[in-house]
């Protein structure tokens, strides 16, 4: 799967904003990886501790399963921002169709599986 320009523009300006930031204030990097990938299916393992962030990207249509859930704020490339809470055990259907950065602003480390049909 081919990143569209929009993806990567804005994953240009969220790198971008973040490396103007403080060294201090840099936010650390959560982690996800692909466990699993054919020309069907895309899984993916996420892990981001509280404090950590995930770089904007296309997350809508995947589908959620929250091993541990948590607090999440959603940031969008125009700066909008909105505050999921997420139950472990949940899972869902992610229908918002903006790219969008992640940071766990709660107490709990957040882990999900996501799945995405091609």
């Amino acid at each position: 799967m081919i990143p569209t320009k929009a993806v990567l523009a804005t994953l240009s300006v969220s790198l971008a904003l973040i490396a103007f930031l403080p060294a201090g204030a840099q936010p650390k990097q959560g982690m996800s990886k692909t466990v699993f990938e054919n020309d069907k299916v895309l899984v993916m393992d996420s892990v981001v501790k509280p404090g950590e962030t995930l770089p904007s990207a296309d997350r809508g249509g995947m589908i959620y399963y929250y091993i541990s859930g948590g607090k999440i704020e959603r940031t969008f490339a125009d700066g909008t921002k909105e505050t999921v809470t997420r139950k472990t055990g949940q899972a869902m259907v992610n229908t918002e169709k903006r790219p969008y950065a992640v940071e766990n602003t709660g107490t709990t480390t957040a882990h999900v599986i996501g799945i995405r049909l091609k």
